[in-house]
């Protein structure tokens, strides 16, 4: 069982997840109001995925009892980090407000991820390529989302998807097993209902 110290430091960091302020005023004067409004709505839903992301590595680096798989997963979740950083500052830049559902993504995401890191360690690896798979397809759909003009959260885009690459590389260098289809399909139903709240609310 995990001591009140640990779940207190666990808490603090969730609320700097959603809550941290972000350091820019600068702001994004290119854009006219039309083209703006589309980018923040497109990467508010990579700035929920980035949430998510930094929920379902530290939930499943929690409950592992895999030493190894631990100091892997938290290393990709600091570079999730890193990109959940550039997307806030992104969001700031643009006008935008982040998700108000981000919350309830961030407890689900950590719910799952502490069941994954309970499983055994090539499975475990195996939800990271999936995850990773699904992420690098997202990039991909979305980047075309955004305005032709819009070439700055384009390259942000651009940048974390070499990160989700690596990360899924890396699940397969460590044995990850295939996920069953229905597994499969569950979390890309279930990305897509998130996506698709995110990008109006």
């Amino acid at each position: 069982m995990p001591n009140l110290d640990n779940i207190l430091k666990e808490i603090d960091y969730a609320l700097n997840v959603l809550f941290e302020p972000t350091k820019t005023k600068a702001k994004d004067l290119e854009l006219n109001n039309e083209a703006k409004k589309e980018s923040q709505r497109v990467m508010r839903v990579n700035h929920m995925g980035e949430v998510c992301a930094q929920a379902l590595y530290r939930g499943q680096a929690r409950s592992t009892n895999d030493a190894s798989l631990k100091k892997i997963i938290l290393e990709m979740c600091n570079e999730e980090k890193e990109h959940l950083d550039m997307l806030n500052v992104r969001m700031s830049e643009l006008d935008g407000k982040t998700s108000y559902l981000n919350t309830i993504w961030y407890i689900s995401s950590f719910a799952l991820g502490t069941y994954v890191g309970t499983l055994e360690k090539n499975k475990s690896f195996g939800f990271i390529y999936e995850t990773e798979e699904q992420v690098e397809a997202h990039l991909d759909e979305y980047s075309k989302k955004l305005p032709s003009e819009d070439e700055k959260s384009k390259k942000i885009l651009s940048a974390i998807k070499i990160d989700e690459t690596k990360h899924k590389n890396t699940a397969k260098d460590y044995g990850s097993t295939e996920l069953s289809d229905s597994a499969k399909k569950l979390m890309l139903v279930s990305s897509k209902i998130m996506k698709r709240l995110s990008f109006y609310i």
